[in-house]
């Protein structure tokens, strides 16, 4: 088992399982449209899920000891 390669295009990324499913990430449902025309995936379900993506807003800060 090897683990999946995730595809970066401009505008959206993807990852294909080993059970051939997609997981295409975007940030509008315009490009994933494209995305989905892109790909051609077939005959498929389309199930939309939130994404939240956390990261920090700067490095931590070390405190000064007096």
């Amino acid at each position: 088992m090897r683990a999946p390669e995730l595809i970066h295009k401009q505008r959206y990324s993807y990852i294909q399982d080993d059970k051939s499913r997609l997981y295409i990430v975007t940030t509008n449902s315009k490009d994933f449209d494209e995305a989905m025309k892109n790909i051609h995936p077939g005959p498929a379900s389309v199930n939309k899920l939130d994404l939240w993506v956390i990261t920090p807003l700067a490095p931590a800060k070390k405190e000064k000891r007096p």
